[in-house]
Order: structure tokens, then C-alpha cells, then sequence
């Protein structure tokens, strides 16, 4: 069976983002409950809705997942990723431990679960340079040593370090590559 999906998990800041656009699959465009932020689209960014719709969806067994964060849900409908792979499409997602469980559980062969660590202090150096406040940082990194612990039932984990970068973007250049031969270009 060919990988549909790479999920990336990891700590706030570790670097999943950035390792998800040099893979260059296209990302699953998931729900939140959150506002939007100034640029975000609606159907680009995430799905804007609201928080008892959300939870109304969770409940009717139409979310696969759903974590609440900051205050906010965060989830991925069950017919958005059917649809992915009825249509055989490869993309990418962002999400917590438990989501890329859950996921794992229903799609098993389908998903490449990729854990996406760094260090705690260049975590936070990372959230200080992107604008965040100290209480915002400590708040993104309450959990850092649960979500490294979390790491351990990912397929394969990529150190980001800064003192690392060189490798992990020579390992994205071969994980493209061995997609691509899986699936063809991408």
C-alpha cells in the first residue's frame, strides 16, 4: 500500500511546519475553532467554525480526531481524509499525539507518522523570535517533555536542531525521494 499521508507531530516550534513545506506535499487544510488570524482565509489556512459545531461533529462521530488547545478545537473530519484517499492523493497534516494515533488506528498502512523534535531552549528561542510573549512561550512549552516523550510511537523522528539542520534537510530530500518512487512525482 502507498503512503497517502505524512502526519508530522512534535513540540510547539520543533519545526514541523518548516519540514512540512520542504516534503512539498500539500496540506490537509483541517477545522479550528479559533478566529482567524490577520491573512488567514477560510478553506486555505483551516476551516473556520464554530466550537459547538465542532463539537456537535465530534459527537456524531464525524471528526477523527479533535484536541482542544488554548482554548480551542482543532480537528480533521473523517469524509476530508476518505476523500484524500478514495482520489489516491498524497498530502501532509500537522498534528498532536493523539490525533496521529487515532488516525494511525483507522488508516494504518495508508500514514507515515513523523515525530519532529528540538531542543526545549531552541524551542523557545524560535517562539521568542516569531513575536511571542514569555507567557505565551511558557504556555507553548508546558507540555514539551510529554510531546518528546510522545515521539516514541512515530515512525520515524527527525532531531531539528540547529546543529542538525544540514542532515534533516538532506533526510527531507531522500523522504521526497522515496515518496516520489512510491507514488510518482509529487
Amino acid at each position: 500500500m502507498s503512503i497517502l499521508l505524512v502526519v508530522l507531530q512534535g513540540p510547539s516550534a520543533s519545526g514541523k511546519s518548516t519540514i512540512q513545506s520542504k516534503l512539498g506535499l500539500p496540506r490537509v487544510v483541517t477545522w479550528t475553532s479559533r478566529l482567524p488570524r490577520e491573512g488567514e482565509i477560510d478553506g486555505v489556512d483551516y476551516f473556520f467554525r464554530t466550537k459547538e459545531e465542532m463539537q456537535r461533529l465530534y459527537e456524531q462521530g464525524q471528526m477523527i480526531e479533535m484536541t482542544r488547545y488554548h482554548g480551542n478545537f482543532y480537528g480533521t473530519p473523517i469524509q476530508l481524509l476518505e476523500d484524500i484517499f478514495h482520489k489516491s492523493e498524497r498530502r501532509s497534516v500537522i498534528l498532536d499525539e493523539a490525533g496521529a494515533k487515532k488516525i494511525k488506528q483507522f488508516f494504518n498502512d495508508k500514514i507515515l507518522i513523523i515525530g519532529v523534535k528540538a531542543e526545549r531552549h531552541e524551542c523557545a528561542q524560535r517562539l521568542e523570535a516569531r513575536g511571542h510573549s514569555t507567557s505565551d512561550i511558557n504556555a507553548r512549552l508546558e507540555t514539551f517533555e510529554v510531546e518528546i516523550d510522545a515521539l516514541s510511537h512515530c515512525d520515524l523522528v527527525l532531531n531539528n536542531t540547529y546543529w542538525n539542520r544540514e542532515k534533516i534537510d538532506q533526510i527531507v530530500q531522500y523522504l521526497k525521494e522515496g515518496l516520489e518512487k512510491q507514488h510518482g512525482t509529487l
